[in-house]
């Protein structure tokens, strides 16, 4: 292992909370995450080949700025006046190997349909490259998805907060941008997990019309009618990009057509969540 390698390593294992300054230790892939607080001085044994089973190959990792606190808002929906709906899709990733379905993001781009993506921590790592890809086309928002998608309800808030900001840290290293909403995985989200992504400046963001895509038995047909039917003046969308949508890209393009026949026009959630503020 060449010197730089080791102190790639060693800034891809430690990270610095931006409320505490403590350094914090991004947790192993096949354990339970370690408790939160653990320091460098104190990990002495640092799970760096655990950890190097996240990213192809090591990069960089830069700090990104602290951003000022926002309204602990959970936001569902947009403006229910407005003819507009919001596009999104989750990309989780928990300690299995996550997917990526890139022809749903080739629908959007070849059809130039603007989306905001929930992006995991560690599926930005496992795909560093479609991440970079992804933050390079402007009609696509990105967003926080947590690190490890676990049920942060049930997390103390140092874990909490840990999850939040090692996926802001991945997503400014790799792309230079900044995530301002955050998706609870699983839905599940309580005043005190809102607080602290609000505190962190990420606007917490659930939605109002679940796709159902991750029901494998939910045809492509079933897809796009539960979505054309149910759609609402600011509806908020959920899908998946995964690879657990599992006719999602096949289902995309009708659900596309099928809302712009009703009228709908299609924005991120941060630009929906502005229009509600003018």
């Amino acid at each position: 292992m060449t010197r730089r390698t080791a102190i790639l390593l060693c800034c891809l294992i430690f990270c610095i909370d931006p409320i505490s300054g403590a350094a914090q230790v991004l947790p192993p892939k096949d354990g339970d995450p370690l408790p939160a607080g653990v320091n460098r001085a104190a990990a002495k044994e640092p799970p760096a080949a655990d950890l190097l089973r996240y990213a192809p190959t090591p990069f960089e990792i830069r700090r990104p700025p602290v951003l000022p606190a926002v309204p602990a808002r959970v936001v569902h929906h947009g403006s229910r006046r407005a003819p507009r709906v919001a596009l999104t899709f989750d990309a989780c990733a928990t300690k299995r190997k996550s997917g990526y379905d890139e022809r749903l993001i080739d629908v959007l781009v070849a059809t130039q349909t603007p989306a905001t993506l929930f992006l995991g921590g560690k599926w930005m790592a496992e795909h560093p490259e479609a991440t970079r890809y992804l933050a390079s086309r402007s009609q696509f928002e990105l967003a926080n998805h947590s690190y490890l998608h676990p049920h942060l309800a049930e997390l103390p808030e140092d874990r909490v907060r840990q999850e939040l900001w090692w996926t802001q840290v991945v997503m400014y290293s790799l792309t230079g941008r900044q995530a301002l909403l955050f998706r609870a995985p699983y839905a599940e989200i309580d005043d005190r997990v809102a607080r602290w992504a609000a505190q962190m400046g990420l606007t917490p963001v659930q939605y109002d019309l679940a796709s159902g895509d991750p029901d494998a038995g939910a045809t492509a047909d079933r897809l796009v009618q539960t979505v054309a039917q149910r759609a609402r003046n600011g509806s908020i969308i959920l899908m998946h990009m995964n690879g657990r949508g599992w006719h999602t890209a096949e289902a995309l393009p009708s659900i596309i057509d099928d809302l712009h026949r009703r009228g709908f026009g299609f924005t991120t959630v941060g630009d929906l969540i502005r229009g509600d503020r003018r």
